[in-house]
């Protein structure tokens, strides 16, 4: 994961699988997206996965011209994306992380474990840091109120 990425996953409710109306506001909402339905947001989005499917990038520039959106609003919904972790730029082009949903989601899945991983080798430092007398809140520190209640229980 690049420094900095922040990629933001919502415990929603499943949806109907039925419904492909329903899919599509889960899967945005999961992603913290916002944009129900028919909003230059989701046409926006839906350009950018269908372009992808079929090998091919999408400009900022001929979203906003697409949509009848400005710039400023096209490229800000572009960086929403692509902080979602959804989108990549390549150049002046955007495009799904994958070349599909599954394989989108799997390469976000491995980020993710990998930066957890990342995360667990600190884990036991941590531990030991606040044992120690560096932060002194831990274990250490719960021993000595033990063996002052021990010599006060003792006088």
């Amino acid at each position: 994961m690049p420094k900095g990425e922040k990629i933001v996953i919502r415990a929603v409710s499943k949806p109907d699988e039925d419904n492909p109306q329903a899919i599509t506001n889960w899967f945005f909402e999961s992603f913290n997206l916002s944009g129900k339905d028919d909003t230059p947001e989701r046409k926006m989005f839906a350009i950018i996965v269908n372009n992808s499917l079929q090998g091919v990038g999408t400009t900022s520039k001929g979203l906003s011209a697409e949509l009848k959106q400005p710039l400023s609003t096209v490229i800000y919904n572009l960086n929403k994306f692509i902080d979602s972790g959804l989108v990549v730029r390549k150049g002046r082009e955007y495009f799904l992380r994958g070349s599909d949903f599954q394989s989108t989601i799997q390469e976000i899945q491995a980020e993710m474990v990998a930066e957890f991983n990342r995360m667990m080798q600190f884990a036991s430092k941590l531990d030991e840091l606040f044992t120690s007398e560096v932060y002194g809140t831990g274990r250490e520190q719960t021993a000595t109120k033990r063996e002052k209640r021990a010599k006060a229980a003792k006088k």
